[in-house]
């Protein structure tokens, strides 16, 4: 069995003998690539479907496209389940073998508008239909689509995020898609994040089915789930700061997204090393993840070992500029979330400013094809700003945040 690679990229590579060192290191994780006769566990999805009343027209009709979809792409080994939701739930597929894709299509299509956003209520309802089959050698997933704030029932994103993370536990992730600019964005993503799934940001409906696809593809080509990184300095070197937007559990290891094939993700640690007088180990870096296909937890682990020499050599060390990047998106990251936090206050000066300083530190920074896509993002951001077009600006910024720091360098404009 092929396991994650853990690469170490530190910003300049050497420590100094005679002063302490500010390092900062790019940890990357690169899962095995994919296969091309691709062998996967089987499925156990649960759709949960907003059809309040503001999903009426194109948008009900394209989410019931891209759920048919999703159906049509299961194996017959695959379990699907489908929960409707507005004021009232009602489960419409209950949990089942994707055998009669037909009559699955054919419940969905009977999707009609109705009144209200049950969100939490929906979201148990899905855990209870993927609950009732849990395998922990399946892959484990509830896909919660909505284009409204929670309305009816428990609201607080701090205590639906919590139950998220419980099932998480559990080996049952969570995917949420925002649909348009009135979806409440604090509560999607922090259920994403909290859920180890994904989270989509969908300004138009057409485009829900192409995301759909991206969704299935990626928890297809899974191969690990409750995934943890553990930074363990060595003797008196500490961590200073992760960079990225990371929860940690309760052994104090950092919560990764689920390892897919193909699709490398990076986290960012800045430590402080005091004078070393000798090469050793700097720090240890453990992957625990749990495999569908093994019932014991998964590991791997490496340690960092950089040459030592006098302060006055360390010129001869330049920075990588991939590193530089790498911090670069995720500093910018924490500013976007600054200048959101400004604009709840109504300081709109503020964040223009944030957002516009943030965009000339890019433009300045040595080019790459992820950078030069960071400032036409900032850019948008900006115009967005000045616009007052401010729903849609809290969104975008949300999703672009919550890509970057959640270790994954894809954004939206990747995917379609």
């Amino acid at each position: 069995m092929s396991v994650p690679q853990i690469d170490l990229i530190p910003l300049r590579a050497a420590i100094c003998s005679d002063v302490p060192s500010d390092l900062d290191v790019l940890v990357r994780i690169i899962p095995p690539p994919p296969e091309q006769d691709l062998h996967r566990p089987p499925l156990n999805l649960c759709l949960v479907i907003d059809r309040s009343s503001s999903m009426k027209g194109k948008k009900i009709d394209y989410v019931k496209k891209a759920a048919c979809y999703a159906v049509q792409q299961l194996l017959m080994t695959d379990r699907v389940s489908v929960v409707v939701f507005d004021r009232a739930v009602s489960t419409l597929v209950d949990s089942t073998f994707a055998i009669d894709k037909t009559d699955i299509i054919h419940q969905i299509q009977q999707i009609q508008p109705g009144y209200g956003t049950a969100l939490h209520a929906a979201w148990q309802a899905g855990a209870i239909q993927v609950i009732k089959h849990l395998n922990s050698q399946h892959l484990n997933r509830v896909i919660l689509l909505s284009d409204g704030f929670s309305s009816v029932g428990e609201n607080n994103p701090y205590v639906i995020a919590t139950d998220v993370y419980g099932l998480a536990l559990q080996g049952v992730s969570t995917t949420t898609m925002g649909v348009g600019n009135h979806y409440d964005e604090d509560l999607l993503t922090s259920m994403a994040k909290r859920g180890n799934g994904g989270y989509y940001y969908i300004q138009s409906p057409e485009k829900l089915p192409i995301i759909f696809r991206t969704e299935l593809q990626d928890l297809m080509a899974t191969i690990g789930h409750t995934v943890s990184l553990g930074i363990d300095p060595q003797g008196a070197v500490e961590i200073e700061d992760v960079l990225n937007d990371l929860e940690t559990d309760q052994r104090g290891r950092f919560q990764l997204p689920n390892l897919i094939k193909g699709n490398p993700m990076e986290v960012v640690v800045k430590l402080q090393v005091p004078p070393i007088p000798q090469t050793t180990d700097l720090c240890y870096f453990r992957l625990n993840w749990k495999n569908p296909k093994h019932e014991e937890p998964q590991k791997a682990w490496t340690s960092l070992r950089l040459p030592v020499i006098n302060s006055a050599s360390i010129s001869e060390f330049p920075p990588n500029i991939e590193v530089q990047q790498r911090m670069l998106l995720m500093m910018v990251a924490r500013v976007k979330k600054e200048a959101i936090r400004h604009l709840d206050r109504g300081n709109y000066e503020m964040a223009s400013k944030l957002l516009k300083n943030a965009r000339l530190q890019v433009i300045n920074a040595p080019k790459s094809p992820l950078i030069e896509k960071e400032a036409q993002a900032l850019a948008n951001l900006y115009a967005d700003l000045q616009a007052k077009q401010l729903l849609k600006l809290r969104k975008q910024a949300s999703v672009e945040t919550y890509n970057i720091t959640l270790t994954n360098p894809r954004i939206l404009d990747d995917i379609i």
